[in-house]
């Protein structure tokens, strides 16, 4: 990778080495990449162009596609989505885990999908983006690697054929079984959607990088994300702005994020891990998410002339 990533100045290599043995000392698989938004170039990354199985990462890119879209007036961002109550793609929040059914505009369940990644309404955007438009506008930025295979109502069906469970409620207990080593082809990135962690900082980039309504809607979603437990871990500062999104399935843990100090460029940081244990509850490893993004993002701090507190410029 270009910038910092090469590792060649031995300033750059004792960063990669930090992230490497905060990873190992969490018992956790990492890659990171992080990025200057603006500014001088300037990137930190650790075995960043690798693929990786996302999990419900892959909203993110959905979301700017959602936002292409409605910019280019090919898609309606009021036009109303009806949530039936049986059939729903099930999940711990939002409209996935209510019992009636449910209404909404397209972009409220963006909205959802993000702040508290609602699988529901992740489902409800992809059917509206579709699949194959999807892969289009992602090849059109250059991204034909960062791959949405399917939504969350797909994952958890394989999840649950994987597992042999009965229910997909069983399938999350039967992954996070610390006495059993269970896999699932959603850990794979040959089967799952999946990204590097640099074309996800792409994404971020790209994001930051359009004026249109529809992307200030993500980006605000992005802010008002219910979960500061990973990368938001590593900067406890009121006053720091953060814009993110998770992505759990079991042994996987994810944050793609932007982090803006007072007076700063922002920076994009993606944190990807699949941790040695299978624990449904694992703060040291979310502890480390924040940590690793703390250790990434530091070295390319800068101070943007003119810059002003306040919400993140795109």
């Amino acid at each position: 990778m270009r910038g910092l990533t090469a590792a060649t100045d031995p300033a750059t290599r004792a960063v990669v080495g930090r992230l490497r043995d905060t990873a190992r000392d969490a018992g956790v698989t990492a890659w990171v990449h992080a990025t200057r938004l603006d500014g001088p170039p300037g990137a930190v990354g650790l075995a960043d162009d690798a693929p990786v199985a996302v999990a419900s990462l892959y909203k993110l890119p959905l979301a700017v596609a959602w936002a292409d879209l409605v910019e280019r007036g090919e898609l309606d961002p009021g036009a109303r989505v009806t949530l039936p109550a049986r059939g729903r793609t099930p999940g711990p929040t939002g409209v996935a885990m209510l019992l009636d059914e449910v209404d909404l505009s397209g972009r409220d369940a963006v909205r959802l999908m993000l702040a508290v990644s609602d699988n529901a309404c992740g489902d409800a955007v992809l059917a509206l983006v579709g699949l194959d438009r999807a892969h289009r506008l992602l090849r059109e930025l250059g991204l034909p690697g960062t791959l949405v295979r399917q939504g969350s109502a797909a994952e958890t069906a394989a999840v649950v054929r994987d597992t042999a469970a009965a229910t997909p409620a069983e399938a999350l207990r039967l992954l996070a079984d610390p006495d059993r080593v269970v896999e699932t082809t959603q850990y794979d990135p040959a089967y799952a959607s999946a990204a590097t962690a640099a074309q996800l900082g792409v994404v971020l980039r790209v994001l930051w990088s359009r004026g249109g309504a529809a992307h200030e809607v993500v980006r605000d979603a992005m802010a008002h994300q219910a979960w500061r437990h990973r990368v938001g871990s590593g900067f406890p500062h009121d006053d720091v702005t953060l814009h993110g999104k998770t992505g759990t399935l079991g042994r996987l843990r994810h944050e793609a994020a932007v982090v803006r100090f007072p007076h700063e460029h922002p920076v994009a940081v993606v944190v990807l891990t699949r941790a040695a244990r299978a624990e449904r509850h694992l703060p040291r490893v979310d502890a480390a998410i924040g940590e690793l993004a703390r250790l990434a993002v530091g070295p390319l701090r800068m101070p943007a002339a003119g810059a002003g507190v306040g919400l993140l410029p795109r």
